[in-house]
């Protein structure tokens, strides 16, 4: 049995690899890496969620001078703020667990055009808080809300419903100016007393108007 040989030809290749500081942050994901007394002008690699800032210290590789990527950063000029920046959509995925987002001081969540929650089920527990919306909608099959004091203030209240009850052990309403109703029928009832004062009383009927009492008092 005869063997026979192939000559491979394989490229030379002069890998680099090298630590060096970020002097200039270039539009697109490119920046500037001094390295001794070289400037290598990069883009940064997928892998490297970490946005660079001026004066980090970053490691650089590729293949050969020509394929160069930062890959990493290995230590912040400024370690208290720090940046994950991806040029496209970004999820963060736990198929079988959660996902724990925990800060010191504040955690803040801004989205430019729309910020949405979708879940089965919500929970905010705090303190203290404040919501501000300039225009609002809320859509829901029923809202349950145990206070122990409300107050609403504006320019305009509107309610509308097919049936409105309340129970309160005290009421108390003040018009400066008008209060008008209109019913089909309104039927008032007090246990104890009724009394309608005012400088000017006026009681008319169209048809029919009737004062029924065991005594009735007048003038």
């Amino acid at each position: 049995m005869a063997a026979s040989a192939h000559a491979h030809t394989f490229s030379s290749y002069d890998p680099v690899q090298l630590i060096g500081t970020v002097t200039q942050i270039h539009p697109g994901g490119r920046c500037t890496v001094r390295c001794d007394t070289r400037d290598w002008e990069v883009p940064r690699a997928a892998s490297c969620l970490l946005a660079p800032q001026t004066g980090d210290t970053a490691l650089i590789c590729g293949p050969d001078a020509s394929q160069v990527y930062l890959i990493a950063i290995i230590t912040q000029a400024a370690p208290l703020a720090a940046r994950i920046d991806t040029p496209g959509s970004l999820v963060i995925a736990a198929a079988q667990g959660s996902v724990t987002l925990e800060a010191g001081e504040a955690v803040a969540l801004r989205g430019a055009r729309h910020t949405s929650l979708e879940t089965a089920e919500l929970d905010i527990q705090a303190g203290k808080g404040r919501v501000t919306v300039q225009d609002m909608d809320y859509l829901g099959l029923g809202l349950r809300a145990s206070l122990g004091s409300l107050r609403v203030v504006g320019r305009s209240c509107e309610v509308v419903m097919d049936r409105i009850s309340q129970l309160a052990r005290h009421i108390f309403r003040l018009a400066e100016d008008t209060e008008q109703v209109r019913a089909g029928r309104i039927d008032q009832q007090a246990e104890q007393t009724v009394r309608v004062h005012a400088r000017h009383t006026l009681v008319t009927g169209k048809d029919l108007v009737k004062v029924d009492a065991d005594q009735i008092h007048m003038g």
